[in-house]
């Protein structure tokens, strides 16, 4: 009788992270205050900003830009959508990986605020970013101060 010997191997597959970098109604728990996304966040930034992708927020780890078309955003009813074409770098293998693990599954982003209104929520004040100046950057991170963002391969 022959014997057969079956190895096992998980393979990461796919090239491609969608998620939401931001989603409206939201909250971050930030020191001293809540703050939110209205819908209307995005409208200005989006059609005018060369948005890039970050790994983590740092800007020594590109990921990606909407200039150069591996990074394409947009906004509906649920925040800003994101698709991006991972880059073959290192940490974009590493994150990969990550994301694929389930390890790393949040988003972030990095903008220059605009018109904000300020209200009351559970007795703290609360600041809705009403229209972003200047959308500069999204990141997959580890710790996302907005409830909501997500991750996948």
């Amino acid at each position: 009788m022959d014997r057969f010997l079956l190895e096992q191997r998980a393979e990461v597959t796919g090239n491609k992270l969608v998620g939401y970098a931001a989603t409206f109604g939201t909250f971050a728990d930030l020191p001293g205050h809540y703050e939110t996304l209205a819908a209307s966040a995005f409208d200005e930034s989006l059609a005018r900003d060369d948005v890039h992708a970050f790994y983590q927020h740092d800007a020594a780890k590109p990921l990606g830009s909407t200039k150069a078309g591996n990074l394409r955003l947009a906004a509906d009813t649920t925040g800003l959508h994101f698709e991006l074409d991972l880059v073959d770098v290192s940490y974009a293998n590493d994150l990969r990986e990550l994301v694929a693990r389930d390890v790393l599954s949040g988003m972030s982003i990095g903008f220059i605020p605009g018109t904000d209104a300020w209200t009351r929520r559970d007795g703290r004040q609360l600041r809705t970013h009403v229209r972003v100046k200047r959308l500069i950057e999204i990141s997959p991170v580890s710790l996302p101060a907005y409830e909501g963002t997500s991750v996948a391969l």
